[in-house]
């Protein structure tokens, strides 16, 4: 019944960050990401589109604080605040409004509470850590992402002197939109609904993390989902790679 469907949604995140530790407990973190999304969409009449969006995202802002370190085990703090940099006034060529998930941002102050835990044994490492995202009031359209959870566990063996592999699990949560955006039309296309943003994911990741001299570290990521339950008609996440470089000084 809807007048279009997307098939197909491509985002790639840029993130650059930078870590600066006061003291031996405290580490400042600040992350700002640049986003490219690309959606393809089916027309009822059989003719398909696409649209694009691009630019700055939320930047990230906060610390990391150790609260725990023992016998080879850390316990730290995620203190951390999403800021509502990224645009939610992404249009489309027609100088319509693009639908939730091609806005660049939240529109809202954004807390990013966190716990992780961290031991090293003699052969290999493992963690967990806790994860939530909570929207902070209403965005200037007059709606709230929903809140966000995540639960993760790890485990990261050396196979050399150098390079380690990690397998990785991790389940996430997230709400519905609460409100909505008067400018789009639930009833035009489900990416455009409020009520069918929600859903949960199951997904597992194959890592290798290799340590460079001079400070220099790369890391790789894929991710395949396992499992995902999401309310109503709405694009199904894929599998996802992550490249990283970071550089200890």
């Amino acid at each position: 019944g809807y007048m279009m469907t997307p098939t197909k949604m491509t985002m790639n995140m840029h993130m650059f960050g930078l870590m600066y530790a006061p003291t031996n407990k405290t580490t400042m973190m600040v992350m700002l990401p640049y986003i490219e999304k690309n959606m393809d969409m089916l027309m009822a009449s059989g003719m398909t589109n696409s649209m694009d969006s691009e630019g700055l995202g939320d930047i990230k802002v906060g610390a990391l604080h150790n609260i725990f370190s023992e016998a080879g085990q850390k316990v730290h703090l995620n203190l951390m605040m999403s800021l509502p940099t990224g645009s939610i006034d992404e249009e489309k060529d027609s100088g319509t409004a693009m639908a939730y998930a091609m806005q660049l941002g939240s529109g809202t102050f954004d807390l990013l509470p966190g716990i992780t835990y961290t031991a090293q044994k003699e052969s290999f490492s493992y963690g967990a850590q806790a994860q939530a995202t909570i929207r902070l009031g209403e965005n200037d359209h007059d709606y709230t992402l929903g809140d966000r959870y995540k639960l993760q566990s790890w485990v990261q063996m050396p196979i050399h002197q150098r390079v380690s592999l990690s397998l990785r699990l991790a389940y996430e949560d997230w709400d519905n939109i609460s409100g909505e955006d008067d400018e789009l039309n639930a009833m035009m296309t489900p990416t455009e609904d409020a009520d069918l943003q929600g859903g949960n994911l199951l997904s597992a990741g194959l890592g290798v993390n290799v340590t460079l001299p001079k400070g220099h570290r790369v890391a790789v990521e894929y991710n395949k989902e396992l499992e995902q339950d999401l309310d109503g008609p709405q694009m199904a996440q894929d599998d996802t790679l992550t490249l990283a470089w970071q550089l200890a000084f």
